[in-house]
């Protein structure tokens, strides 16, 4: 079986979770793969081994330096795509339906990541829900992150259910990025990670901290992951607060670093209002980090027992959690323990199988009397 991804993720991120997610489906695919990218600065890529593809001035802050990659990318897929050698196609993001008048009769298979755009279009005035629409009609089957997610897809798209699979993210230990130094944090904090923006309730996490008893709170930081430098509204609540002087960001960080962060972590928390799949609880699991979650969407259905939980609207709920596990060390360990046991149940050699099986039921929908077999991966050699 011979399939086709397309650049749009190598192209957006240098690294990140869609990107990861695709770059596992070709390190544990048992079919050939090829990927229609050209230009990539994406690290998951760096040593070759799926696309014969060129760096484009990485590290160099150069304006319209994306539209660079996009343009000759986007001439590498459309190749690709005319060229017909393949069997099921799987373009890595959904923003753009670019590929739907080249595919002729070929299975289109999509992963969608979640339904935030849709679910919260007042953050994403820009976005063309119609794009969306026209890729699910068309799509032969949908791989969706989680159940959460698949009920979502259901709710808000015009989909029929037997089109529409879970498929859950796995994990893997292993570093990407550079090392880079460790990174000086303070004794005792709570991570937070990502991005702090609109549906992400960090603003909530704050109002919690507010409300910590000051015996819970001494010597405690904050410490941030990614999601850029702090905003002026974020410095004058950590100001009101009286957080201030003990909350810190670190990033862009890499995935040693990482680890880093949650392994020396009292706590992660997660507070979001919605996620797809939620990627950072397993890393959490996986660098056996306590986790206190927002009950909202996926959450319950990723972690399981492996966690605390919150009302994603209630920082008192969330401080009254918080407070538990900080003055708790035997709860700590016990949901350490059953985190390194949920995280079992997440592989990417799992992810792939149950991609591979969604991949043969598009295909054999198409062709019915299709043969199908394993095969070795090829990488495809693209010119500019």
């Amino acid at each position: 079986m011979r399939v086709l991804y397309d650049h749009q993720a190598f192209t957006l991120q240098d690294f990140g979770g869609i990107s990861r997610y695709h770059h596992e489906l070709l390190c544990h695919a048992s079919w050939q793969s090829e990927l229609a990218v050209a230009l990539s600065n994406n690290l998951y890529l760096r040593d070759g081994s799926y696309s014969h593809h060129r760096t484009f001035l990485p590290n160099v802050p150069v304006r319209g330096r994306w539209r660079v990659m996009r343009y000759f990318n986007h001439r590498a897929s459309v190749r690709a795509l005319r060229r017909g050698a393949y069997d099921v196609f799987h373009p890595t993001l959904t923003d753009d339906d670019y590929f739907l008048e080249l595919l002729e009769d070929r299975p289109l298979v999509i992963t969608l990541h979640d339904t935030i755009p849709t679910l919260f279009p007042q953050y994403y005035p820009d976005r063309d829900g119609k794009v969306l629409e026209r890729i699910v009609r068309r799509a032969s089957r949908i791989i969706t992150v989680s159940e959460n997610t698949r009920a979502d897809v259901l709710r808000l798209l015009p989909v029929a259910p037997e089109r529409v699979c879970v498929v859950h993210h796995g994990y893997a230990d292993r570093e990407y990025l550079n090392a880079g130094p460790a990174l000086p944090l303070p004794a005792r904090y709570v991570l937070f990670t990502g991005s702090r923006a609109l549906y992400k309730n960090f603003g909530g996490l704050l109002a919690a901290l507010a409300l910590l008893p000051p015996a819970v709170a001494a010597n405690l930081h904050l410490v941030c992951a990614g999601g850029g430098p702090f905003t002026a509204d974020e410095r004058e609540q950590l100001q009101r607060i009286g957080w201030a002087g003990r909350a810190h960001q670190f990033g862009p960080v890499s995935d040693a670093q990482l680890n880093q962060l949650y392994r020396q972590a009292q706590v992660f928390v997660f507070p979001s209002q919605y996620e797809g799949f939620g990627l950072p609880i397993l890393e959490a699991f996986g660098q056996q980090c306590p986790v206190l979650l927002s009950s909202a969407s996926c959450f319950p259905e990723i972690a399981q027992d492996a966690a605390l939980y919150h009302h994603p609207h209630q920082p008192a709920e969330l401080a009254q959690q918080l407070e538990r596990l900080l003055l708790d060390t035997a709860r700590r360990r016990e949901l350490v323990r059953a985190g390194q046991l949920r995280l079992l149940d997440f592989t990417w050699q799992q992810t792939a199988r149950r991609t591979r099986a969604v991949y043969e039921a598009a295909a054999q929908d198409a062709n019915p009397h299709a043969v199908l077999s394993p095969v070795p991966p090829r990488i495809p050699v693209l010119e500019l």
